[in-house]
């Protein structure tokens, strides 16, 4: 599993970023404390704590991940 950190500044953030994890065929997680929610499910992550960083859990290889990461760059801390 790979894992980066990621930030959102607005509701907009998290809205694009959901539209571009769902079209993904891997799995991907979003981890904030003990919490881990769906990254493809909009409601999984605003039932999230979203005021800090949270830990992206990427269930693919870095080969198959890479295009995935460069879209989602700017949510990368």
């Amino acid at each position: 599993m790979i894992k980066k950190s990621i930030r959102f500044t607005s509701v907009n953030d998290i809205k694009e970023f959901v539209n571009i994890t769902m079209k993904q065929p891997f799995d991907i997680d979003l981890i904030a404390g003990r919490y881990t929610a769906d990254a493809k499910s909009i409601l999984s992550v605003f039932g999230l704590d979203l005021d800090s960083e949270v830990t992206l859990g990427i269930h693919a290889g870095e080969e198959k991940a890479s295009a995935y990461l460069t879209g989602i760059g700017r949510f990368l801390v």
